[in-house]
């Protein structure tokens, strides 16, 4: 008695392999890219400055004109909604990526600053 089931022993078709093929080396490419982005991407860290309550618009851009000019400084740009009134309420980024360590204490310092101002400061990413 011979049924169709029976006929499972037979080899994968040319067609099939070279789609199984393609499929492998784009997840292995994929992977390769992600990797080599991973390692040897530019670090990701950022100075977040919290703004005390009492701080406005003004006093978040004089922290931003008077640290963000910075050697190795970059502030990062807001996002969202751009009336004053809202963006009094967020915190300050400056991008560290590229700072060397007594560029970071300089703006550490520069923070210090303006501590009427500043709740508190603290880095986030890779370090």
């Amino acid at each position: 008695m011979t049924t169709q089931l029976a006929d499972q022993g037979r080899d994968l078709s040319t067609r099939a392999k070279v789609l199984i093929a393609s499929g492998g080396a784009i997840v292995l490419f994929g992977m390769l890219v992600a990797g080599f982005n991973i390692l040897f991407g530019p670090t990701k860290l950022v100075e977040v400055v919290t703004m005390s309550q009492e701080a406005t618009q003004a006093d978040r851009q004089a922290l931003k004109d008077a640290c963000g000019s910075l050697p190795g400084i970059r502030v990062v740009s807001d996002q969202g909604n751009p009336d004053p009134e809202v963006q009094g309420r967020f915190p300050v980024r400056f991008d560290l990526g590229k700072a060397t360590t007594r560029q970071r204490i300089a703006l550490e310092s520069c923070i210090n600053e303006h501590g009427d101002k500043v709740r508190g400061f603290l880095a986030e990413g890779d370090n």
